[in-house]
């Protein structure tokens, strides 16, 4: 719950914050069966109505990533505030429609409630409630929501190209609003082999793409002993799982080809280079496999991301969700991967991840997010903006209990 004792800006209504919320999850923008352009319009125009412009910048069509900007009463520092538009598929088995946000026992169902549509509604409102109270902030908040985050991260490569940048980052995934100042990189392969197809009867000369493949799944089953030994103090281990296999095209046949999907969990130690390196060397290491025909494609690489727990970002949300919550702030590690790299590694923006909902909810069926969760990260997320952007007047306008259109 939020402070009881805590005032808030008159202008914040949570049944306004948690209309938004439903209006984005009725927006479907499954990655990949759909696109995330119904949501963006429907932000753009929501922002819009409230006096805020904003841009879409199209990574590929029907894809635009979505850029608005808030400017304070003077010059200053840069907030970004971050998140995807895009879902994972809702799939079937759901006990209400899966884009129809529905509010029912202090929750909100639907697909993206908690990854991450709740972060998305609180950043947006929270940017509608500071346009209301006039901006009394220096510098600029910006409202960066990109595509594609769930698949190969379209959005954020097309986002590498800007000249966006910021002095802060917030992105707002669910950490049940702890403060995550950090998170294990990942590394996306498909590795392919060839074979000669034949009568399954009849084989000369065996040539078996599928043979081939089980001899390379045992070297880098092999690997990830290896990668296990080591340990960051923060992250923990690194590891390399084989995810899928696929191979052959019919029960009577050599198979001619076979590809697996590889996920490489990175700590800050495991650079593009090491990681290609050292996946080549297991394979070459083997006498047996020293002259098989195989073929590595490297689809993604998202380096480890971390801010240090005594940056002046963190302590300012400490200090925020303090006086917000009442209670002492969680500081922890993200246990996911999210867009914190493309931003801390890339463009060099120190950058946390805090945000409503649980990643225990995030692509489950009857996905959903506490409201009072989603109340309170609006909540943190203005007065961050006002703390770290030195709002030079009082930023308690009057006092109103927050939460109390829904129940507990």
């Amino acid at each position: 719950m939020i402070n009881k004792n805590l005032n808030i800006p008159n202008y914040f209504h949570s049944e306004e914050l948690i209309q938004i919320l439903c209006g984005l999850i009725d927006k479907n923008s499954e990655n990949p069966t759909s696109t995330e352009e119904g949501a963006a319009l429907f932000i753009q125009s929501l922002l819009k109505d409230n006096g805020i412009e904003s841009e879409l910048s199209y990574a590929d069509k029907g894809r635009p990533n979505l850029i608005a900007r808030l400017k304070g009463n003077k010059p200053g520092k840069t907030l970004l505030f971050n998140g995807h538009l895009d879902v994972v598929p809702a799939g079937l088995g759901w006990s209400v429609d899966p884009f129809k946000g529905i509010v029912q026992d202090g929750k909100v169902f639907g697909r993206g409630a908690a990854d991450m549509k709740s972060g998305l509604a609180a950043m947006i409102y929270a940017a509608i409630v500071l346009k209301k109270m006039g901006t009394p902030f220096s510098g600029e908040i910006i409202l960066f929501f990109n595509v594609d985050e769930e698949r190969v991260n379209i959005g954020m490569q097309h986002f590498l190209k800007s000249d966006i940048t910021a002095h802060y980052a917030v992105i707002g995934e669910p950490t049940n609003l702890d403060i995550c100042i950090a998170h294990k990189g990942v590394g996306r392969y498909k590795l392919h082999t060839k074979g000669t197809s034949q009568h399954a009867a009849k084989v000369e000369n065996m040539d078996n793409a599928i043979n081939k493949m089980a001899a390379i799944i045992y070297e880098l089953n092999r690997l990830n002993e290896k990668i296990s030994t080591l340990e960051d103090p923060l992250l923990g281990k690194g590891s390399l799982t084989i995810t899928e296999i696929k191979g052959g095209i019919a029960p009577n046949m050599v198979p001619d080809h076979c590809t697996i999907e590889i996920d490489r969990r990175l700590l800050p130690a495991d650079t593009q280079e090491s990681v290609n390196l050292e996946i080549k060397q297991s394979l070459r290491s083997t006498n047996d496999l020293s002259e098989l025909d195989y073929e590595l494609e490297e689809y993604l690489f998202l380096p480890a991301s971390y801010i240090s727990k005594d940056h002046s970002l963190v302590k300012s949300l400490k200090n925020v969700k303090e006086k917000i919550q009442g209670k002492e702030a969680n500081v922890r590690v993200f246990e996911a991967t999210c867009e914190a790299s493309f931003l801390s590694q890339h463009k060099g923006i120190p950058t946390v991840i805090v945000g409503p909902g649980s990643l225990r909810q995030a692509h489950v069926v009857d996905e959903y997010v506490e409201i009072d969760e989603v109340i309170q990260a609006a909540a943190i997320y203005i007065e961050l903006g006002l703390q770290l952007l030195e709002n030079p007047c009082d930023k308690i306008l009057s006092p109103k209990s927050v939460g109390s259109e829904y129940p507990d």
